[in-house]
């Protein structure tokens, strides 16, 4: 019999503050680099309350104002556990919090500000790469986007 397999869907909270710099933390899971808040989506929960409760469980932070960004794929990347999964990334611009931020420690830890382009100069784990670039090519008003990525 044939293993049944389906998607993975992936908040991620792209926190930008007035100053239009970016939050990343060094991720445990990919040995430090650079990523956002963020996770998996629960059964029965949506899009928007995933990103809430990832954001409030990795950073300390509850978004209030955000929106879709981008949504990107990747099928089978090498990187991610035994390189078989379908993940679906739905990464939200986040403007506005309410909280003070504290990381976790367990999956993200030493955090910073940073504008966009001197977050393209450090070690981001590619799909974070991937949203950062193009919010630095598009700012705040760019449109959603969708990239396939096979």
């Amino acid at each position: 019999m044939s293993e049944t397999r389906i998607p993975e869907v992936v908040v991620g909270a792209l926190l930008v503050n007035p100053q239009d710099q970016i939050l990343l933390a060094r991720f445990t899971k990919r040995q430090g680099e650079y990523v956002i808040p963020g996770g998996h989506i629960d059964y029965g929960e949506t899009a928007a309350q995933a990103l809430v409760r990832e954001t409030q469980e990795e950073a300390g932070l509850t978004p209030t104002k955000f929106r879709l960004l981008l949504m990107h794929e990747r099928i089978c990347p090498p990187n991610y556990k035994d390189g078989r999964h379908h993940l679906v990334y739905l990464d939200f611009l986040v403007e506005e919090w309410e909280g003070a931020l504290r990381l976790d420690g367990v999956e993200l830890y030493d955090g910073r500000w940073v504008s966009p382009e001197e977050a393209l100069t450090l070690p981001l784990a590619d799909t974070t790469r991937r949203l950062v670039a193009y919010y630095a090519k598009l700012g705040r008003d760019g449109p959603i986007s969708y990239i396939e990525d096979r």
